[in-house]
């Protein structure tokens, strides 16, 4: 393989992303920006972890009145809800409402299934190599990118 059919399968990689974050938007009826604060609250439920937005601060790179605006914007619209910490009176965690938790599941149809089939078939050794790989590209990809 050449470095012509790498560039090649990263492209389609991006078209296949663009293409889910596209019937992800559509089912939603959200923005990207939005979505992305969707995705990231849903990912973190998956993984059991819960989402406070001082880490969407950190996720996002925005100050914490931006990211309070949209999340404001986004329980507004009924994606998401606030929930207290019981740990701590005053702050509260993010999560998706029941709604579009079930919406969010509906418009990736099988695609966590396959995905999950997919990287559960590699070995450790692996799916260390693999992540390397994936932030190299990454880190390749943010290199040739303008900074703000």
């Amino acid at each position: 393989m050449s470095e012509i059919d790498l560039t090649a399968a990263i492209t389609r990689l991006e078209a296949a992303m663009g293409a889910l974050r596209g019937r992800l938007r559509e089912r939603l009826s959200v923005s990207g920006s939005d979505l992305t604060v969707l995705q990231f609250v849903a990912r973190a439920a998956a993984a059991d972890r819960r989402v406070r937005v001082k880490d969407l601060v950190a996720h996002l790179g925005l100050t914490s009145p931006a990211v309070t605006g949209t999340v404001d914007r986004l329980e507004r619209a009924g994606h998401l809800c606030r929930v207290p910490n019981p740990e701590d009176g005053r702050s509260r965690y993010i999560e998706l409402t029941p709604e579009t938790q079930r919406a969010y599941a509906a418009a990736m149809d099988s695609t966590n299934e396959h995905l999950h089939e997919l990287l559960s078939s590699f070995s450790e050794r692996e799916t260390k190599r693999y992540v390397r790989v994936i932030d190299r590209v990454i880190e390749a990809l943010e290199y040739g990118a303008p900074t703000p």
